[in-house]
């Protein structure tokens, strides 16, 4: 099975300066049974960037908060040292260390984890301000889907 046949990948947003705070679009996770969303940081200056996951009741951003229950978080601070990713502790939000490194932040999200019982379905992800216009970022969101070729996201 190819990849694009069981996950739909989603471009959280394009690789941007972190000078100033970047927040994403939301996302809808009604037809997901996971989401991941994929965070790569090229810090030419050190600092300790933020991470956060945030909920809401539609793609508009409807009632926007942060995600209240903690979810797995996996962490790589030197991409240009190892490719292995180490298990932080779960949270909602990862800040990164203070050094000039490529790094990759990764959080799974079960979308039961959401507030479901107040109509909150959609997520979006937000990247601090570094205050660095050399540091840079982009994003992934992959899901999966409930259905093979499901497009309804």
């Amino acid at each position: 099975m190819a990849l694009i046949e069981k996950y739909k990948l989603i471009q959280a947003f394009e690789p941007k300066t972190t000078n100033a705070a970047i927040t994403s679009n939301y996302i809808t996770l009604k037809n997901a049974v996971t989401a991941t969303v994929v965070i790569n940081l090229a810090q030419t200056v050190g600092h300790t960037t933020q991470i956060s996951l945030y909920q809401a009741q539609d793609i508009e951003g409807t009632g926007a908060k942060p995600l209240a229950n903690d979810v797995p978080i996996l962490a790589n601070e030197d991409v240009g040292a190892s490719d292995t990713l180490v298990r932080q502790a779960d949270g909602v939000s990862y800040t990164v260390a203070n050094t000039a490194k490529n790094k990759q932040v990764i959080f799974h999200i079960d979308p039961a984890k959401l507030d479901i019982n107040n109509g909150f379905t959609c997520l979006n992800v937000r990247v601090g301000a570094s205050s660095q216009a050399t540091n840079f970022a982009s994003g992934e969101f992959i899901l999966e889907n409930k259905y093979a070729g499901d497009e309804k996201n």
